[in-house]
């Protein structure tokens, strides 16, 4: 698959780093925030990002905006003001570089600086997001996150969300064969349902690749009272691989990326 010039297969399980330049995300919020400035530690960023790619990620996942349950939006300038410091050097990036955000303007800012791959847990419900992947005919992930108010299964209601979504995006002029799906663990989901999930869901049911983002996920902490969830999370992210999901989004890339070495060769 094509991100941007950068090609990977998935014949072996990809592992995605996770980059939050926020102070308030739910497991690692100020991490690289700088407490003489309050602004994003460039330095400190850029290190961690390195470290991550001689881990083994094949993708780094840049946010600057929790989308934990309480947490408070903030304005376009604020994410880019995050953002921006991170955006103007992801040319020097080897692995594929994605930015998580919903806004178009951000989206706009990330495009103009090089990124390559769009990941929006809104799905481009924004009309210029929605413009902007089309134009620049870049990948795009789309996320389940919608209560299940209906009597099937969540895996059900997931798959039902996925066709629809392709459909849709196909008919507003997105490739399909450029959409990487993401069942939302977490997101309006009980503890049951995510089980439920990590157990039954088939990801080979979808052409498409499909990521996984469980790490350090509240729900795996009520379930096993763990308060380091790094090897939780491993263990069962290789659940959802092993059903087929092909890309992992972790916190602890070492730690996944040896595991999937492990398992798959």
């Amino acid at each position: 698959m094509l991100f941007s010039k950068k090609e990977l297969n998935f014949e072996v399980p990809k592992v995605m780093g996770i980059i939050n330049l926020t102070p308030d995300s739910f497991s690692d919020g100020g991490k690289f925030i700088c407490p003489k400035t309050l602004k994003t530690d460039k330095n400190k960023v850029l290190k961690e990002i390195e470290k991550m790619e001689s881990g083994g990620a094949a993708f780094i996942d840049i946010g600057a905006e929790s989308s934990r349950p309480s947490a408070s939006l903030i304005s376009v300038a604020e994410e880019l003001d995050r953002l921006m410091p991170i955006l103007e050097d992801i040319k020097n990036i080897n692995a594929v570089v994605s930015i998580d955000s919903s806004k178009g303007e951000v989206i706009f800012e990330a495009i103009k600086n090089g990124v390559d791959f769009i990941n929006d847990i809104n799905s481009l419900k924004d009309q210029k997001s929605l413009e902007l992947v089309r134009e620049h005919n870049l990948p795009v992930c789309i996320m389940h996150k919608e209560k299940n108010l209906s009597k099937n299964s969540i895996c059900s209601e997931i798959g039902n969300f996925f066709k629809k979504k392709i459909l849709e995006l196909s008919k507003n002029g997105i490739s399909k064969e450029k959409i990487i799906l993401d069942p939302g663990f977490g997101y309006a989901k009980t503890s049951n349902e995510n089980l439920e999930i990590i157990s039954k869901f088939n990801y080979t049911k979808f052409e498409n690749p499909c990521l996984i983002g469980i790490s350090r996920k509240g729900f795996l902490k009520k379930l096993t009272k763990d308060t380091n969830l790094d090897q939780t999370s491993a263990t069962t992210g290789i659940i959802s691989l092993l059903n087929g999901a092909k890309i992992i989004r972790t916190h602890n890339v070492p730690l996944t990326a040896t595991m999937i070495g492990e398992v798959f060769g």
